[in-house]
């Protein structure tokens, strides 16, 4: 099987659709007779690019424009490598592979994965142009062969733009635990100055649907409730444009000396995810920016960490409640707060889940066992006659 991915997302820029593609295009390549890649031109990926064992089509174009500049390209590149599948991270360049597909024969077969966000954006509302646009995806989307949301969650979006039951499969996603797994964090604690503190971390980009504001009340509860919680440290890893509001919330709420916002860290994060007794993430959904899965959960989990969710979109198919971490309502701080109180509280319930969490994560939620489910499906795609 000839493979053509097609991303709007791909390294050497970060985020969980760029970790998703690279991730399967690394693995898909060891399993296809052939694999290239379509992806936006960006800054570096020349060099990325070049330590990578399969060929990569930058298109010098804004990731979001990506299918105009893909529609000439498509056919002739399809024609050439006469790929079996052309298989899409998100479904917007899907159009640029049904197009070349109706002009050439190639690709044979067309596949999107399904994420979330990209399945409730609709730029213009409900003016004609918003019209035009959802009525493009959903057509988009009846034309695939195969349609791979990452969660249930993004399946009932899906379902809801018209996509049958017979027409997808939920693909979760995965981690990589040769990466992610429990090490020794002693030096790094020593470094930071946390002998002795309970420590609670958050990974992501500081944006208001992370709920990074509720994580900070929660802790305002506790440490408003008793001196027991004195010893807890909140670490922030991250970047994004709601720092300077969560920090004059930090300073507002009396926390400044509780909470470290540590900017971006480049490599070693499963060093951040050891020292940390609890991973903290309560996302909300708000309008169409929402979590479609949480792939920092199973990073967390892959270390032998236990985490803390909300019941936001597709987090909890990537938290078993009271197995690899506890689900709270997103917005309520009082529930959070009676989270962590048990978890803190708790050692032995905090080793439980985070063992329970990476045992979890090796037996099913691999990128390995991701590229093999994603695989089977571009054959399935292959068996049966295109739409």
């Amino acid at each position: 099987m000839r493979v053509l991915l097609v991303t709007r997302d791909f390294p050497p820029s970060h985020g969980g659709i760029q970790t998703y593609a690279a991730e399967l295009a690394a693995r898909l390549a060891t399993r296809a007779e052939a694999l290239e890649v379509v992806a936006p031109a960006q800054r570096g990926a020349a060099a990325f690019d070049a330590g990578l064992p399969y060929p990569v089509h930058r298109l010098a174009i804004r990731s979001d424009l990506l299918v105009l500049r893909a529609l000439p390209k498509l056919p002739r590149l399809a024609r050439t490598g006469r790929f079996d599948v052309a298989f899409h991270a998100q479904w917007q360049t899907v159009p640029a592979s049904q197009w070349a597909r109706r002009r050439t024969g190639f690709p044979r077969r067309v596949v999107t994965a399904a994420h979330g966000r990209e399945l409730l954006l609709t730029p213009g509302g409900a003016s004609l142009a918003g019209r035009a646009f959802a009525a493009l995806r959903r057509r988009a989307l009846a034309g695939c062969d195969r349609v791979l949301p990452v969660s249930h969650y993004t399946a009932a979006l899906a379902r809801d733009l018209g996509v049958s039951d017979d027409q997808m499969t939920v693909i979760a996603n995965g981690t990589d635990p040769a990466q992610f797994t429990p090490t020794d964090a002693s030096g790094l604690r020593t470094a930071l100055g946390l002998e002795g503190r309970r420590v609670l971390l958050t990974v992501g980009r500081l944006v208001p649907r992370k709920g990074l504001d509720t994580t900070l009340h929660a802790l305002a509860r506790l440490a408003a409730r008793s001196d027991a919680y004195s010893d807890v440290v909140y670490l922030v890893i991250g970047d994004g444009p709601d720092r300077e509001r969560l920090t004059e919330l930090t300073r507002d709420l009396g926390l400044a000396d509780r909470v470290r916002f540590l900017g971006r860290i480049q490599g070693n994060l499963r060093a951040y995810f050891s020292l940390a007794d609890v991973f903290v993430m309560p996302s909300r959904a708000e309008g169409p920016d929402v979590e479609g899965f949480g792939i920092v959960f199973l990073e967390a989990n892959a270390c032998g960490t236990a985490v803390i969710g909300s019941t936001a979109g597709g987090i909890p198919d990537a938290i078993v409640d009271g197995e690899t971490g506890l689900l709270v309502p997103p917005d309520d701080a009082d529930a959070l707060a009676t989270a962590l109180r048990r978890l803190l509280g708790d050692p032995a319930l905090r080793e439980r889940l985070g063992a329970s969490g990476r045992a979890r994560v090796l037996n099913r939620f691999t990128w390995d066992h991701v590229a093999d489910h994603v695989f089977a499906e571009l054959e399935a795609a292959l068996s049966v006659r295109s739409h």
